[in-house]
């Protein structure tokens, strides 16, 4: 194999599989990346053996055709730190030569064999979202997955169709995010009611991967695995094992006081609330009445803070409080001006809304 690589794009390829590529395995070939020559075009894949990228690269002249095994640390530290515009990479036995214009570095690769199928795209998709839409689902659940849970179905996204709607949602049992978009296609999904749950490192990926916000990305549903595709990648990820939570029937639905306010304001608020909190007095206190709102917070060591807030409030006098990172996660996320907040009791969920395709329920917390 022989090749003449643009060094920003090949950097940008190995970049992009990089990621996937194990930090450390008993088996060296998880450690490498395998580079395929063919058909005017350079492809790097990665896999974990959980998840795997194929990423192709056509800002390559390719002089001879062939594949190779090299270890991906060693390749991508010298791709980033060369300074030629241009790398020739040639595999001559067990070793990869890579030539810059003054520069000669020599690596061994691995065994070929050894590196376990990555699996292509074939056919059509179940699905397709345009790529500024799927990366803004993403962003909206992404941040509420459990980091660690013995139940693993939280350790991922729950993609669900319904009522012609793809729904993400996640949950780590103190707060709930569920974000949906109209759907063109997955008729096939939504009558078999096909729902599966993805681990959050994949989604993560897909969400650097896509850098193209009007690029449709094809989307498929194996019975243990979904595969994402775009023009110049192809993610393929196991799903989780196990039962996502009814989801539907943790919503609150009898809220009787209801706050509308500015996204931003709020947020300014809650954070500078926030300033005051520490590790045992992490909530902020939320007093509502027909004048408006009063945020506020506590802490025996360092001091109290008092915000005055104005919005618009329906309902009897409350006062409830939150962890104040739990809001502010979602109120970044939010892509609308406005947001509401329904609420019950200062003991039951409450419900935030933005816009008719976001909400998320958050458990209030004891300020006793």
């Amino acid at each position: 194999m022989k090749v003449i690589c643009n060094r920003g794009a090949l950097l940008e390829a190995l970049n992009v599989t990089g990621n996937v590529v194990a930090a450390r395995s008993p088996k060296p070939s998880l450690l490498c990346l395998k580079l395929t020559a063919a058909d005017n075009a350079l492809t790097v894949a990665a896999t974990d053996l959980e998840v795997a990228i194929r990423y192709t690269e056509s800002q390559v002249q390719i002089e001879e055709p062939g594949e190779a095994l090299l270890p991906a640390d060693k390749l991508r530290d010298i791709v980033r730190e060369s300074v030629d515009d241009t790398l020739a990479i040639e595999i001559a036995g067990d070793t990869a030569n890579i030539r810059g214009q003054d520069s000669h570095f020599k690596i061994f690769t691995q065994n070929v064999a050894e590196f376990p199928p990555v699996p292509d795209f074939e056919g059509e998709g179940d699905f397709q979202l345009p790529g500024g839409v799927l990366k803004s689902l993403i962003a909206q659940t992404l941040f509420a997955v459990a980091k660690e849970s013995t139940r693993y179905a939280y350790n991922g996204v729950l993609i669900a169709v319904k009522n012609k709607k793809i729904n993400f949602v996640s949950t780590d049992t103190r707060r709930l995010a569920l974000a949906k978009t109209d759907l063109v296609g997955g008729e096939k999904l939504e009558k078999d009611g096909k729902s599966v749950i993805v681990p959050a490192k994949a989604l993560a990926l897909i969400d650097k991967l896509v850098t193209n916000a009007e690029e449709p990305v094809s989307v498929q549903v194996k019975e243990n695995q979904i595969i994402f595709h775009t023009s110049s990648a192809t993610l393929t990820s196991n799903l989780v094992e196990g039962q996502f939570p009814p989801y539907e029937d943790v919503i609150p639905k009898d809220a009787d006081k209801k706050m509308i306010s500015s996204t931003a304001e709020f947020l300014s608020a809650v954070k500078r609330a926030a300033l005051l909190t520490t590790e045992d007095s992490k909530g902020v206190r939320l007093s509502f009445n027909k004048k408006g709102l009063v945020v506020n917070s506590r802490s025996p060591d360092s001091g109290e803070a008092t915000i005055n807030f104005a919005c618009k409030y329906d309902g009897a006098d409350l006062v409830i409080g939150f962890n104040p990172l739990f809001m502010c996660d979602a109120l970044k996320v939010v892509d609308t001006d406005e947001i509401s907040l329904e609420m019950t009791t200062p003991n039951r969920p409450a419900l935030l809304r933005a816009g008719a395709n976001f909400l998320y329920v958050i458990m209030p917390v004891n300020l006793q």
